[in-house]
């Protein structure tokens, strides 16, 4: 997972023991629509920060994906647009819940692995 860059490197892990702390939460019978919402402006935080951030490694060390990492934001951003128009909209559903903690997980795993560790080469050069 290590991208070369600390800063990004410490970011990811925030966002795993985020998804691992709310899914253990939410294992354990803990009340979700408690922080569910909470769960949700996090990750929108996160989002642009680490997004902005990363977008702005991308491109000062010329990586060759950084327009496959804009992308995957994009529709990461999008998913996440989805997430809170149904919080807003029906409120708390522990389906969604599980579900969003499932799509973050994945989906990280998916976009460091495949993309985002692409900066190590350039970080090196």
């Amino acid at each position: 997972y290590a991208t070369g860059i600390q800063r990004i490197d410490e970011q990811h892990k925030t966002i795993f023991r985020t998804a691992d702390d709310y899914r253990s939460a939410l294992d354990e019978g803990a009340d979700g629509a408690r922080t569910y919402g909470m769960l949700l402006d996090f990750l929108d935080a996160y989002c642009k920060n680490h997004f902005r951030f990363e977008g702005r490694c991308m491109e000062e060390y010329r990586c060759p994906v950084a327009q496959k990492n804009e992308e995957a934001h994009s529709m990461f951003r999008a998913t996440l647009r989805d997430y809170q128009h149904r919080y807003a909209a029906s409120g708390y559903q522990v389906a969604d819940a599980r579900e969003l903690i499932n799509t973050v997980d994945r989906w990280l795993d998916e976009h460091i692995c495949q993309i985002d560790v692409h900066l190590r080469n350039c970080v090196k050069k």
